[in-house]
């Protein structure tokens, strides 16, 4: 098997209030080069982000510089693009299988659409079962609105009553809420909240219309291949299972308390190796597959010194998410068997 070493930098894990599940501020990634390929994103977008891309876009949107700030959510040097007609961009992350969910992202919008085709999707273990979408429509030169719909693509788009100012930088928090029917799940809309004050009273969309495609939701997606897409950037992404999680995942310090090197070179014989630069004890690793089915999970203790950890052997090629957890902190990175 081919050596694979993943060098799991701050912004490609999942550190800091163990709500949280998922976050990047692309501080780290190479500027004027294409997101896809750098910490766990990929630019297939018709498998949800996670696979070399084998349509016709297959040039996907670069990271650039600035960043973002805001207030108690997080801050960043860089963004990503948004750009029509360019191949999408997307991520896995440690499934999420009921409950509450909260996603959040920062935009910065130059033009959209008064038609427009959603940009933003969180699916269900599937590039092809969307959970959520976000649409942003132009209502005058100057502002936009922003729609969210579940499920499939008929269900109803909910959109603001209030109005947004392009080239300007806005926070939105998307809540969704699993329930146990199949049509009862409920989808809330935040933008540019005070986040010490926790979650607002009111929303400024909701919707709970249409059929749920919940129950193992495991990654989001920048979908970019359509016209009516909106340009401009984005940054500061984040999903955790509470708002309080969202709150410090973003900051640089967060962010930089920890870096790992990760070699799976020997996972088809059974062993994990871990090197990290502190100690960490009674943590819980777990690894997941694409399906988001559960292949290891146990107790370790980790050293700063190299670790080798005795796993399941895995055999089967594929992508893998690798998750760390202890009291206070959660650490995920996807992986690939080739």
């Amino acid at each position: 098997m081919k050596k694979l070493i993943l060098y799991v930098t701050f912004c490609m894990v999942g550190i800091g209030n163990a709500q949280n599940v998922f976050h990047d501020n692309f501080n780290a990634y190479n500027v004027n080069a294409q997101l896809s390929g750098q910490g766990s994103w990929t630019n297939n977008s018709s498998n949800g982000g996670t696979g070399s891309c084998t349509g016709a876009l297959c040039t996907n949107a670069q990271v650039q510089t600035p960043g973002f700030n805001y207030l108690n959510y997080g801050s960043s040097n860089n963004s990503v693009q948004l750009l029509a007609d360019t191949d999408g961009c997307g991520t896995l992350f440690t499934p999420i299988t009921s409950g509450d969910m909260y996603v959040g992202l920062m935009l910065n919008l130059s033009s959209s659409s008064t038609n427009p085709n959603d940009f933003f999707r969180v699916n269900n273990n599937n590039g092809f079962v969307t959970t959520f979408r976000v649409f942003i429509k132009t209502v005058t030169a100057n502002s936009f609105s922003i729609g969210i719909s579940k499920g499939g693509s008929g269900n109803a788009i909910a959109y603001t009553n209030s109005t947004y100012g392009f080239n300007q930088d806005h926070l939105i928090i998307l809540k969704y809420t699993q329930s146990s029917g199949v049509a009862d799940d409920v989808l809330n809309l935040y933008v540019d909240p005070i986040m010490a004050n926790g979650v607002p009273g009111t929303p400024d969309a909701t919707t709970n219309s249409g059929t749920d495609q919940a129950g193992n939701v495991d990654r989001l997606v920048f979908r970019q291949n359509a016209t009516a897409t909106p340009t401009g950037r984005a940054g500061l992404v984040s999903v955790a299972l509470s708002w309080t999680g969202l709150i410090s995942s973003l900051t640089t310090t967060e962010f930089q308390k920890e870096t790992f090197v990760i070699n799976t070179n020997e996972v088809k014989s059974g062993n994990l190796s871990i090197q990290a630069n502190k100690n960490i004890s009674n943590a819980t690793l777990k690894i997941f597959d694409i399906d988001g089915k559960t292949i290891e999970s146990k107790i370790i203790s980790l050293t700063e010194n190299i670790n080798n950890v005795a796993i399941n052997p895995i055999q089967n090629a594929g992508i893998y998410i690798i998750e760390i957890s202890s009291d206070d902190s959660k650490y995920n990175q996807k992986f690939i068997i080739k």
